[in-house]
């Protein structure tokens, strides 16, 4: 029930600290279409011009299914640990649109099947790397993984930078086993 409580909580907090940040679209001239900048939902990448391309990206993903039920393994081990992570990505980038899909997939197979809401904020950039109120990512794509504590202090944990080393489930699981 502590869980429950607790999990609504966040999400009441995540839900209206998204609506509290301004996301802004902005035309890529090469591309020619509205790319994000700043935080933005799945609901936003879903009825952008670029989601066929994500489509497109999401066909044939196949997650590493050891790495995830070892990863739900270490999580319910960790039932006081929360940890967050920030995806930035470009619209207008190959293997961001590339990574996406899995991205998505990996946070929704967690939370469905092992019932560990890892949780996570999309962070639409540009061609200049402005990404809103966010700082400028390294590169593209970019993940930041973030332990948070109960007093919900963030502590960056690890990145993953552009392509994961092992497989994205696999580079997380390292980063929070550690």
């Amino acid at each position: 029930m502590k869980k429950i409580v607790i999990f609504a909580a966040i999400t009441l907090l995540s839900i209206g600290y998204i609506f509290s940040q301004e996301l802004k679209w902005e035309i890529d001239e090469e591309k020619s279409y509205k790319i994000p900048v700043g935080q933005c939902t799945w609901e936003d990448i879903q009825t952008s011009d670029f989601y066929s391309l994500v489509i497109e990206n999401s066909a044939g993903i196949i997650l590493n299914a050891n790495a995830t039920v070892e990863l739900a393994k270490v999580l319910e081990n960790q039932p006081n640990e929360r940890y967050e992570i920030e995806a930035y990505f470009g619209a207008w980038n190959e293997e961001s649109l590339k990574q996406l899909p899995h991205f998505y997939a990996f946070v929704m197979t967690m939370r469905a099947k092992y019932q560990q809401p890892i949780e996570y904020t999309l962070i639409g950039c540009n061609r200049n790397y402005d990404c809103g109120e966010y700082e400028e990512p390294k590169t593209m794509p970019y993940y930041k993984i973030y332990q948070i504590s109960e007093g919900n202090q963030r502590k960056l944990i690890g990145e993953i930078l552009e392509q994961p080393k092992l497989s994205f489930e696999e580079d997380v699981l390292n980063i929070i086993k550690h």
